[in-house]
């Protein structure tokens, strides 16, 4: 077998093979054999059909079928021959498999391009310094006190007849909105809660529903918020049937030291938000130097340019669309009940799949231009900490991440991280916040803001 190798633009290459008659006849013969065998043909007993028939009749086909196998069999071992790495399966351009003739086929594949980075050291990039949000401490306050919140049945002897906020019914619901069905059992509405309801609005259609319809169902009808309804169900009314299975109170615990201890965290309020702010600050620092690195990766995009072959950017993109399938899947949804196909996710997916693929390319261009790699010892101490994280003996996550394929995965995270400290380390890094957003220009003609 020959073959040479030529590259028809930055991402694509040609293969030419030939393969002598010589080593491809036995198998053209072997081939005409075992079809001897099974041909049934009118005025000949099986295994009787003379070759020479059985070439005129069955040979084009046999060619063809001989021609696929040789193309399948030899494609790989050419483009490796020549140091090349495909990224796609061949387009055949031409190749067609004649008796007695030397079988010369050609085809196109794509392949990564060849990169060599510049300018990649000295680059100008601003750190904001890490701040604790107070919201995010205060959200954090709000979520642990939600942990803590006790759903008791309602006191005996209660005085009051009618649900009010803070109260949590649990309901079986069996109507429609609109053309829209609605079924569902053990559903949870929080009475006075707006935030990830069902159905928007159904909280305030049972504000005024009275205590002693535990047991009992009852035919609810309501427009639900608009706003925050699917399109297509808009303008239409709710109409329920509800089935009342049972109320209970909310007992919040108060932000003080007795709930500080009760999260097992800290012995005061005091401490604890100091130790959630500490956290944060931390997550925040991390999120800093995430931000710096990746404007860094822009300056070094714009000033190395290249392009990208279509198939690994396509890869990206299925790979970004898989993950928020899986995602909504975890979370009882589905794409069609969000409004969105994959169509419209691939498009809004693709401009960050390209500068992903981009900055995989260029930074592992830069890794081997500094021959920057990952040691085993590195990769034991991540995996050791891995386990440590996950309560896992280190052994059997390894085992598990090798099957998986997931310590390949590891090890590319583990050299982009060194690749990008050794950028960081040749930048010029200044400590500055985030510039404050310039206030829109009032407009001169009608005196009113400019849209933003």
């Amino acid at each position: 077998m020959e073959s040479q190798i030529e590259r028809i633009s930055a991402v694509e290459c040609r293969v030419r093979v030939q393969i002598p008659w010589s080593e491809i006849s036995p198998r053209f013969a072997t081939k005409l054999r075992d079809l001897q065998g099974k041909a049934r043909l009118p005025g000949f007993r099986p295994g009787k059909v003379p070759p020479h028939m059985l070439e005129r009749m069955f040979g084009k086909s046999v060619r063809e079928e001989l021609a696929r196998e040789l193309v399948d069999e030899t494609f790989q071992a050419a483009v490796t021959q020549h140091s090349k790495v495909p990224l796609t399966q061949p387009v055949l351009e031409e190749g067609t498999l004649n008796k007695d003739e030397t079988f010369k086929y050609a085809a196109r594949f794509e392949v990564p391009p060849e990169i060599t980075p510049k300018d990649y050291t000295g680059i100008a990039v601003r750190r904001r310094p890490a701040v604790v949000d107070e919201a995010k401490v205060a959200a954090e306050l709000k979520a642990k006190q939600e942990e803590l919140t006790e759903l008791r049945p309602l006191a005996e002897g209660t005085e009051r007849t009618t649900t009010q906020p803070g109260d949590v019914w649990t309901v079986d619901l069996d109507g429609h909105i609109g053309p829209q069905k609605i079924a569902r059992k053990d559903l949870r509405v929080d009475i006075g809660e707006t935030e990830n309801e069902y159905i928007p609005g159904l909280a305030a259609a049972l504000a005024n529903i009275t205590l002693d319809q535990v047991g009992k169902t009852q035919v609810v009808r309501f427009s639900p918020t608009q706003e925050r309804l699917k399109q297509e169900l808009r303008g239409h009314e709710a109409v329920l049937t509800i089935g009342f299975r049972d109320v209970r109170e909310k007992h919040v615990p108060a932000l003080d030291d007795d709930f500080a201890r009760d999260t097992g965290e800290a012995d005061s309020l005091d401490a604890l938000k100091a130790k959630i702010g500490e956290r944060l600050l931390e997550e925040d620092k991390n999120e800093a130097e995430r931000d710096a690195r990746k404007r860094l990766v822009e300056v070094l995009l714009q000033r190395n340019t290249f392009e990208v072959a279509p198939s690994l950017v396509a890869r990206e993109v299925a790979a970004q669309v898989d993950l928020f399938k899986r995602q909504v899947q975890q979370q009882g949804l589905t794409l069609q009940r969000l409004g969105v196909t994959e169509q419209q996710l691939s498009s809004q997916y693709r401009p960050q799949a390209l500068f992903n693929v981009k900055a995989f390319l260029l930074l592992d261009a830069i890794g081997k231009a500094e021959n920057i790699v990952v040691a085993e010892e590195e990769v034991e101490a991540e995996l050791k900490e891995m386990a440590a994280e996950r309560n896992q003996n280190v052994d059997r996550l390894r085992a598990t991440m090798e099957k998986n394929n997931q310590l390949l995965l590891l090890r590319a995270q583990l050299r982009e991280e060194k690749i990008l400290d050794f950028l960081m380390s040749k930048a010029e890094v200044t400590e500055a916040p985030d510039p404050t957003p310039e206030a829109p220009a009032a407009s001169e003609s009608s005196g009113e803001t400019a849209a933003t």
